[in-house]
């Protein structure tokens, strides 16, 4: 009999420790829905340590997580500021404040920040310039790729501004979560021509 119930209290407490724990999954992509290599990710728990973390990778699991806490996930990219960059994306900028040519989608307009100046003016029109000609080596934002969860829907798309600063990459943990993905986009790259790096 007491062998019998050292087995179940082994089965329980195993169960248990299995039931406090769960994954969360997803890929990174671009805005054509191509997956995004050398993508650097860390899971932070609610007093900022690191939990999990992968690097150099378009797609990502994080396993045994325990449940029930608030994380945030941050995501970033190393690279090149002129990767994708031309004259031709400071055209699509020009035509752009000008009104005679409205970038697409909210996520060019939100790559056409390179100043983090939270608008697109003729202030970025400078920096990607003197970015092109090697006047200055970097954006002054810091970055050089910008992510937004993939499940994100935009109220206003022609004007993202408005609406990033309460897009949280924080949740909480109660279940496994699959598809928790991202969208990457290049600062200063408007027409999408960057090389996979």
């Amino acid at each position: 009999m007491k062998t019998i119930l050292t087995y179940a209290f082994l089965f329980f407490s195993t169960y248990a420790l299995t039931a406090q724990t769960a994954s969360i999954s997803g890929k990174v992509t671009d805005l054509e829905g191509n997956s995004l290599p050398g993508i650097n990710l860390q899971l932070l728990d609610e007093s900022g340590a690191v939990v999990a973390s992968a690097n150099n990778v378009n797609e990502y699991i994080f396993t045994d997580i325990p449940t029930g806490k608030d994380y945030t996930l941050q995501v970033s990219k190393a690279g090149s500021p002129l990767n994708g960059l031309s004259t031709f994306d400071v055209v699509l900028m020009h035509k752009h404040i000008l009104g005679t040519g409205n970038l697409s989608n909210p996520y060019q307009i939100l790559a056409g920040d390179v100043n983090g100046s939270s608008t697109v003016s003729v202030a970025d029109i400078i920096e990607m310039r003197l970015v092109i000609l090697g006047v200055i080596p970097e954006f002054r934002n810091g970055k050089n790729w910008g992510f937004l969860p993939a499940a994100y829907a935009f109220q206003n798309p022609s004007n993202p501004f408005t609406e990033t600063a309460n897009i949280s990459n924080t949740f909480t943990l109660n279940d496994d979560i699959s598809g928790f993905d991202y969208i990457g986009y290049k600062y200063g790259d408007l027409n999408g021509t960057y090389v996979p790096e």
